[in-house]
């Protein structure tokens, strides 16, 4: 089974700097939803705890929301 949260590594464009950021794989929307980390440690924590909380269910997969 895969884990729902990912982080991901973004680079602001103006300055370069690197950040981390935790996505949802599942229901998608903005990547800074759950925060966006200075440190890859940090981001890695909350994803850890994101997973725990809300576990990938085998066979779901990210659905549009728009009608």
């Amino acid at each position: 089974m895969h884990s729902r949260f990912r982080v991901i590594e973004t680079t602001r464009l103006h300055d370069g700097i690197k950040q981390y950021r935790v996505v949802d794989l599942v229901e998608g929307g903005s990547a800074s939803k759950h925060g966006v980390f200075k440190a890859r440690i940090e981001a890695e924590a909350v994803c850890s705890l994101l997973n725990a909380e809300h576990p990938r269910q085998n066979g779901v997969v990210r659905t549009s929301q728009s009608f």
